[in-house]
């Protein structure tokens, strides 16, 4: 079974859609998914969360918060003001290991960055990563700034020993400018992973069906998906010869054969990608989580090992109050 953390460079960079655009491509692998949401903030309570977010997205996934406090702070911060228990990176280990005894892929998605604090000891996402020895996806934003917050992200996985996956583009626009062209060969050279792929910008406005359907365009291989980042970075980076705004069309305009804001291939920012199953491994899996052919993995990410296993119950049956399909767990003793 696999665990996969998925991580931001920081709030909103699109951790949410990133982890149910993976759970959809794993749905429609025939695998069953688990979403771990350890600490919840900045939500009411009857409101839905990131974790019920996850679920109407993607579908019949096993949703999941340990914990929920109501002000938007950092977790270990909202604990201690509403005087509820923190979670602990044991909590998140143990839940996580609940989960995947009955689920194909479980994806614990963080709040804020990797390490945002989550109790009064100062432990950290990064603690729980390496506690379950979970591979991380990082979400980042394509746009100006985002060079140091993902190079400092990635530089703190390495120097624990965590595995960074790849790196996810959240909210990419049909339309980017000059930054984010360039950036799409920068990130992966500071983070020193592979592009693993491109949200679209509104991707959570669309339709839970149309997002499904979409959402295996959306992702490489190693997830599930078709998106080829090879053909994303000719359809959008900025050739050598236009890096220095010599060239016919300038900074910023868009690749020659792609219209302004339409990617070739559809709207969907997938080069040469057509509507289209997911590709997977024999036994229908997709790459990366079973039956993975070794050629579809980029240099330096690992294949996720995984078995199918029967869907069974979920490990917590408690929901939230107000908030359907999610279920709420307290944190387990450690």
């Amino acid at each position: 079974m696999a665990i996969v953390v998925v991580t931001g460079t920081g709030t909103e960079v699109g951790k949410t859609v990133a982890t149910a655009a993976v759970a959809a491509a794993s749905l429609a692998q025939g695998l069953s998914v688990a979403v771990l949401k350890p600490a919840q903030t900045g939500v009411a309570e009857g409101e839905p969360g990131d974790a019920a977010e996850v679920a109407r997205l993607a579908g019949e996934v096993t949703a999941v918060e340990l914990a929920r406090y109501p002000e938007p702070l950092a977790p270990a911060t909202a604990a201690a003001r509403s005087g509820r228990p923190p979670v602990t990176p044991q909590d998140i280990a143990e839940a996580a290991a609940k989960l995947s005894a009955v689920h194909d892929v479980v994806l614990v998605e963080g709040a804020g960055g990797l390490l945002v604090r989550y109790d009064e000891q100062g432990s950290t996402l990064a603690d729980a990563a390496a506690l379950m020895h979970a591979g991380v996806l990082l979400v980042a934003s394509p746009a100006l700034g985002t060079l140091n917050t993902t190079a400092l992200t990635a530089e703190a996985m390495r120097s624990r020993g965590i595995t960074c996956l790849g790196l996810i583009l959240g909210r990419w626009s049909g339309a980017a400018g000059l930054a984010e062209r360039c950036n799409l060969t920068d990130l992966p050279a500071v983070a020193g992973v592979p592009l693993l792929g491109a949200l679209p910008e509104a991707a959570a406005a669309r339709p839970p069906a149309e997002f499904r359907a979409r959402a295996p365009q959306w992702l490489a291989p190693q997830l599930g998906g078709v998106w080829d980042a090879a053909a994303f970075v000719r359809a959008y980076g900025l050739p050598a010869d236009r890096a220095a705004g010599g060239a016919a069309g300038g900074p910023g305009a868009a690749p020659a054969g792609v219209p302004d804001g339409v990617p070739a291939g559809g709207a969907d920012g997938v080069p040469g990608v057509a509507d289209a199953a997911p590709a997977g491994g024999a036994d229908g899996a997709p790459a990366g989580f079973a039956g993975a052919p070794a050629e579809a993995a980029a240099p330096g990410v690992p294949d996720l090992p995984q078995a199918p296993v029967e869907q069974a119950a979920s490990a917590v049956d408690a929901p939230a109050a107000g908030d359907p399909g999610v279920s709420q767990q307290p944190p387990v003793a450690g």
